[in-house]
């Protein structure tokens, strides 16, 4: 028995200094949170169906790595984001022919979307390219202008035509399957900001091809964080939060 016990004990120490060599206790303190790769491996799973276009993963792997940033608050960690506010660079990391005019987070399948701030749902809808999309008032900001935001590349529902939203509450979820060309085979959020929205009455007229009549001179979300311009702020349903400041649209890990 004594010599059985040595011999557990010996194994343990060698399991200890081996794991050891591999993983800091840094890097074991922060591995149950995901890194940049694996948030980016994540958004990318439609090529996990697709072996034939392996390069063309690799080639999406390596841009979304080097691209994104870390820019989570301190205390929480965040879903990144891929494409920002004026990038030039799409989700894909091809060439825009435009400016982009909102912000894409990259995120996981059936993943919660949460409403920025309160708000009135204008519009639940699906287009052949965007997907499914939401459109929300939410009122005016702290610079006196509308926040009518566009929430786009969603997957299922949660609210309808009419609802009201708090701030945090449910909205929809990421979807599972990407399955519109203009999701460019990754997984994300398109929040876009305009001030003037386009009527149903006035869908697929000039000026109102999309969801909102300045889709080209759209809000940068991140002027408006309730912790001040460019600072992502994290939605905590114990804090109060002005009127006309936005919160992330995604939930936040505390770390």
């Amino acid at each position: 028995m004594k010599f059985l016990n040595i011999c557990i004990s010996f194994f343990l120490i060698n399991l200890f200094f081996t794991y050891n060599k591999t993983i800091s206790l840094k890097e074991l303190k922060l591995h149950k949170y995901k890194t940049i790769s694996e948030q980016c491996e994540e958004a990318l799973d439609y090529y996990l169906e697709r072996p034939d276009l392996e390069t063309e993963f690799l080639r999406r792997l390596s841009f979304c790595e080097d691209i994104v940033k870390d820019i989570s608050p301190i205390g929480y960690e965040v879903n990144p984001i891929i494409s920002n506010f004026k990038s030039r660079h799409g989700v894909n990391g091809r060439t825009r022919m435009n400016l982009h005019q909102g912000v894409d987070i990259i995120g996981s399948a059936n993943e919660f979307i949460i409403a920025i701030a309160n708000g009135k749902v204008l519009e639940t809808s699906i287009t052949a390219c965007e997907g499914p999309s939401i459109v929300i008032d939410h009122g005016m900001s702290l610079d006196n202008k509308k926040l009518i935001t566009i929430y786009s590349h969603v997957g299922e529902f949660s609210v309808k035509e009419g609802d009201i939203v708090k701030r945090g509450d449910l909205i929809a979820r990421l979807p599972k399957k990407i399955d519109f060309p203009c999701m460019a085979r990754v997984r994300h959020l398109h929040l876009q900001i305009g001030q003037k929205y386009c009527e149903k009455e006035e869908k697929n007229t000039w000026g109102c091809n999309f969801y909102i009549k300045d889709l080209y001179s759209s809000l940068n979300p991140n002027d408006y964080w309730a912790d001040g311009p460019d600072k992502v702020t994290c939605f905590n349903k114990n804090r109060k939060y002005k009127n006309g400041t936005l919160t992330y649209p995604f939930e936040c890990n505390r770390i």
